[in-house]
């Protein structure tokens, strides 16, 4: 077998080539992990539950709320835990850890919670509002 210049150079073009398509297989799944976009926050009384259609942290959310409502204080923080890992930028979210905080009797850590989602509240009045309202709650519930 005789090896010429130009077998040499296509073999390397195809080596390259495949290098090249590997990488960018491996860049490309790492880039659509990363773009998952925050739910939008409510205006409402309670933080909103968001539709189970728009993903999982909601769904997370709905079930924590329902937990946290039957005192269920344990399930209710595992499952916003989990809400948080996929959107940490919700407030919402946030100010119902918070809450869940409150009810353990971990007044410090609910008052970190609620500046946390104070932080991403934005323009959301009502929400600023719930969570200055839990942090003289928490503030004055603490032992002096």
């Amino acid at each position: 077998m005789h090896i010429t210049h130009n077998n040499l150079q296509s073999a390397g073009l195809r080596w390259i080539t495949t290098l090249l398509l590997f990488f960018s297989f491996i860049l490309s799944g790492c880039v659509t992990q990363q773009a998952i976009p925050p739910a939008p926050q409510s205006g409402s009384e309670a933080p909103a539950l968001q539709s189970p259609t728009l993903g999982s942290a909601s769904t997370l959310y709905s079930q924590a709320n329902m937990s946290l409502t039957q005192g269920r204080y344990q399930q209710a923080e595992l499952l916003l835990e989990r809400a948080l890992r996929i959107e940490p930028r919700n407030g919402d979210y946030w100010y119902m850890m918070a809450k869940v905080k409150y009810q353990q009797n971990l007044y410090g850590q609910a008052v970190q919670f609620c500046l946390k989602s104070k932080s991403l509240a934005g323009r959301n009045s009502e929400l600023v509002r719930l969570n200055d309202e839990l942090i003289a709650k928490a503030r004055q519930a603490q032992p002096k």
